[in-house]
């Protein structure tokens, strides 16, 4: 079968880190599965390979190393021991340690080049696994049996039969948008400064999220001594500091972030993201489920996002096992029962981690007379108040709720 035509289990559109790992993951069933990406994967040089850094929460490392991943993203993996949680010119502040919670590392930090790097590579000569890249979806049509995508591959058209298709297409996904599966948004009137830099002190394996007036600003540890820093601003101040040479950025960063890790170095290449909360209406319709951003895209704070984009991979990719398993063949990947399940069992953690990360910044963004000092108590009191520190060290580190197979560190089998 040629390029032009193509027949398969599973249809996945969008190569970046998620649609990568869910590759990955039905390939260990095995399914054959089609992915259909806008850029050349071989470049990594895609929006989901940017020079941006991601917070691997334990479940996610569980994951990832479940799918024999871990070993090749080990060396680039600055593991995090503690979490320090404060609000610039408030007393009060929290701190999450890993040995506290019985662990070596609460998560991990890595850069998304090197994670995309790794999560492609076993792609290459996964059997059953077909790379439609660079190729744009350009239309589908759903029937009782399949999904028939139409594609545009390299200028040439196509066409790609699949019992599912799942999107993988990000917040302002194509998918989600042509099945007209509304959806709801909070735009924060943010943006997120993402920038790696130096420090006078080294970070040592430990994490701030400091809350400031204009929004939260994380500090990361990094491979090779490095800070991972996303620093969250209103449209027009943001604006402003991307326009600032790197020395006026440097000042500007160490009055917002203070000299808890002496003075802050070289800094190097800034990026700029837009910052809005963006959730389904619903994650499956017509033989078709959402992943990932397309499912719900979250604000940076906490550093929920990707983690949960994994339990939606693993979730699917255990449904799907399990479903193959009950018949001794895989039946339907994409029927009713299988989307049924999968909307069951993520909408309750969507929604929590949704609600959790919304609430964190609505909470320390009100200015509101007195409530600064409310939050202060709050910070003072999370250190003493029983269970409370270990109930969020579980939603940290990717532990909470119900949990996949991979993410307990078991087999999807």
């Amino acid at each position: 079968m040629t390029a032009r035509e193509h027949s398969c289990e599973v249809l996945i559109v969008g190569g970046g880190l998620v649609g990568s790992a869910l590759a990955n993951a039905l390939g260990r069933i095995p399914v054959r599965t089609a992915l259909v990406e806008a850029h050349d994967p071989a470049s990594f040089g895609q929006p989901g390979f940017d020079g941006r850094a991601t917070a691997l929460a334990n479940g996610s490392q569980r994951i990832l190393e479940q799918l024999g991943l871990w070993s090749g993203l080990r060396s680039e993996a600055e593991p995090i021991v503690s979490i320090h949680i404060g609000e610039r010119g408030r007393f009060g502040a929290a701190r999450i340690v890993a040995e506290e919670e019985g662990g070596e590392a609460l998560g991990y930090t890595i850069e998304n080049r090197a994670l995309g790097e790794a999560l492609w590579r076993p792609l290459e000569r996964a059997a059953g696994f077909t790379s439609l890249a660079p190729a744009k979806l350009l239309s589908f049509t759903s029937d009782d049996d399949s999904v028939t995508a139409e594609i545009d591959y390299g200028g040439r058209p196509g066409i790609v039969r699949a019992k599912l298709m799942i999107a993988a297409d990000g917040a302002r996904s194509s998918v989600r948008r042509s099945l007209g599966i509304p959806v709801r948004e909070n735009d924060y009137g943010q943006r997120a400064i993402i920038v790696n830099a130096t420090t006078q002190v080294a970070l040592a394996g430990r994490a701030f999220e400091r809350f400031t007036a204009q929004g939260p600003l994380a500090v990361l540890p990094l491979s090779r001594g490095r800070a991972a820093i996303v620093w969250t601003l209103g449209h027009a101040e943001a604006d402003r500091v991307m326009a600032l040479s790197d020395d006026e950025f440097r000042r500007e960063l160490q009055t917002a972030f203070g000299y808890r890790l002496g003075r802050i170095g070289r800094v190097g290449r800034r990026g700029v993201h837009t910052l809005s909360r963006v959730r389904s209406g619903a994650l499956s319709d017509r033989r078709t489920l959402l992943v990932g951003n397309a499912a719900v895209s979250l604000h940076p704070v906490a550093g929920q996002g990707f983690n949960l984009a994994l339990r939606d991979v693993a979730t699917i990719a255990e449904i799907i096992a399990d479903d193959a398993a009950s018949r001794r063949e895989l039946a339907d990947a994409g029927s009713d029962a299988v989307l049924g399940r999968y909307g069951e069992w993520r909408k309750e953690d969507q929604r929590k981690v949704a609600w959790f990360t919304h609430g964190l910044i609505r909470c320390f963004g009100a200015r509101a007379p007195g409530l600064g000092a409310a939050r202060g108590l709050g910070l003072l009191a999370f250190d003493v108040v029983p269970g409370a520190k270990p109930l969020l060290a579980r939603h940290t580190m990717g532990m909470a709720g119900r949990l996949p197979r991979l993410a307990r560190g078991l087999p999807l089998s």
